[in-house]
């Protein structure tokens, strides 16, 4: 076992090659993956007046967006025909300047950390990774460069377990083209933060078919338990459909949201992805993200864009990137003024 944690840590801190197979025998199997993500934003800055307020309309997004991931799986056999596994995956942002270890632990963020059981029957896991919605929101969530997209729906990390949350408890099952996926997330107190800055608990359910023609539908419910006095729960539910065969890729979901982006304000998004890639290399993808928000009776967009992305694959590995966002929100009606348009250029290494 110490030599085995001498290779991870090596291999961490290398960030060598492609994804390693670091054990494997008859009963049990390590492997480790990554990715380095160098990006960065364009767009117009915001300027700001001598009181500090901004003197016009500029970009959300603007600057470096550049990270380090790393992640590890594992499976042991406990007896036959029923394993043991476990997932974890960090990030770390690299954004500014260069820091010690101990200055940049407000940098560093743990996306997954779980442990469960799987057998025929499917897998049960404990710990943070995705709650039941999130394989949904998934479908539409497939921007070439990080930081667009899955912005529409509500399903967001943190957000009452309708995507990466901790002390959430899952099943997951495969059944003939059908994917059942249950999970319940644990109240946290005040240990995590959700839409209300609370770790509320939540619960949810989600069920997609994949037909023989490369053809998905699926549909999820998740409601976040609030525990504040006169707060109602969050409800959200997703209808959604993709289409996939390796080259091809179209995508598009649907979301009803009833107090769940905050009490009292109701919402519906609409996430659209469209893309293909090409044998030499070549990829394309366009995306739409509409949000409409209801609150009192008052209808305003909330988010309102589209992106269109290309990239060029040299191998498996490296992938050059660059995508455009068209901003369609109006600063008058939104109330917003991070309403121009952005894009971003990055370079990605997976490993």
């Amino acid at each position: 076992m110490k030599k085995l944690t001498v290779v991870a840590l090596a291999l961490t801190a290398a960030f060598q090659a492609q994804a390693v197979e670091v054990y494997k025998n008859d009963t049990s199997m390590l492997d480790l993956y990554g990715r380095i993500y160098a990006g960065h934003f364009f767009g117009d800055k915001k300027e700001l007046d001598a009181s500090g307020k901004p003197k016009s309309e500029y970009s959300d997004k603007q600057g470096a967006n550049q990270f380090v991931r790393f992640g590890a799986k594992a499976e042991t056999q406990i007896q036959s025909g029923l394993k043991a596994l476990a997932q974890y995956e960090v990030q770390m942002y690299i954004n500014d300047s260069e820091k010690t270890i101990s200055e940049n632990s407000d940098n560093l963020r743990t996306r997954l950390a779980f442990a469960g059981v799987g057998a025929d029957w499917g897998t049960v896991t404990f710990g943070r990774q995705k709650g039941a919605p999130g394989f949904l929101a998934d479908w539409t969530d497939v921007s070439l460069s990080d930081g667009y997209g899955n912005e529409a729906l509500g399903a967001k990390t943190d957000t009452f377990a309708t995507n990466r949350a901790g002390s959430v408890l899952k099943y997951s099952g495969l059944f003939n083209g059908f994917q059942l996926d249950t999970s319940y997330k644990f109240d946290g107190g005040d240990t995590e933060e959700t839409t209300s800055k609370d770790s509320d608990a939540a619960y949810g359910a989600a069920v997609a078919y994949t037909f023989p023609f490369n053809l998905s539908l699926g549909t999820a419910y998740n409601v976040g338990i609030r525990d504040k006095s006169g707060e109602e729960d969050a409800k959200l539910w997703l209808i959604s459909a993709k289409f996939d065969n390796k080259a091809a890729y179209a995508a598009l979901s649907y979301a009803d949201g009833s107090d769940f982006l905050a009490t009292g304000t109701d919402h519906t998004g609409w996430e659209a992805a469209l893309g293909y890639n090409f044998e030499n290399g070549f990829g394309l993808m366009a995306l739409w993200n509409k949000q409409e928000q209801d609150k009192a009776g008052i209808k305003k967009d909330n988010v309102d864009y589209y992106t269109l992305g290309a990239q060029y694959k040299f191998n498996k590995n490296l992938r050059v990137i660059g995508e455009y966002r068209i901003n369609n929100l109006d600063s008058k009606e939104s109330g917003k003024l991070n309403v121009k348009d952005d894009f971003q250029l990055a370079a990605r290494y997976d490993f």
